[in-house]
């Protein structure tokens, strides 16, 4: 009896997961971050990871990535994790994800001073600026946020 339990057992694990998919199946899709899978938008241009998001939020990542664009030329973007990760002299300094309520910016916040206390957040080494429009992702506080982000940088992205 005790092996007739163990391979039911074993035929509902999936073969990448281990796990059982829903109703007891095996699920033959293997999970995005499990070793060994790549995401197939990885290291494509920052604007794929951008023109993915709904609305309103495609709006304000393109009013962020202008900014950020803007603020440090030579700056470049590449999808990592799914988002638009930006890049100054291989060092990542910004990152934009989607929200229900609209992109997160983040940034090396612990390094980098806030005079506007935009930043939030509690990470070791990131914090973000929650941009609920346009209006803010064009602003001078988020400009110089995005400067002092740039000149601090983060290694080993």
């Amino acid at each position: 009896m005790a092996k007739k339990n163990a391979a039911k057992r074993s035929a509902r694990t999936s073969k990448t997961t281990g796990r059982a998919g829903p109703r007891g199946r095996a699920s033959l899709k293997p999970r995005t971050g499990q070793p060994g899978t790549v995401r197939a938008d990885f290291n494509q241009p920052g604007k794929v990871a951008i023109e993915r998001m709904p609305d309103p939020q495609r709006g304000i990542a393109r009013a962020l990535d202008r900014a950020i664009r803007g603020a440090v030329p030579g700056a470049t973007s590449v999808v990592k994790w799914g988002n638009a990760c930006y890049f100054l002299d291989g060092r990542a300094f910004a990152s934009l994800i989607a929200t229900r309520r609209g992109v997160n910016l983040a940034l090396p916040g612990t390094k980098i001073a806030d005079p506007n206390g935009l930043l939030e957040g509690t990470g070791k080494t990131m914090r973000h600026v929650k941009v609920a429009d346009a209006v803010l992702a064009r602003s001078d506080s988020v400009r110089a946020l995005i400067v002092a982000a740039a000149a601090v940088g983060l290694d080993g992205m």
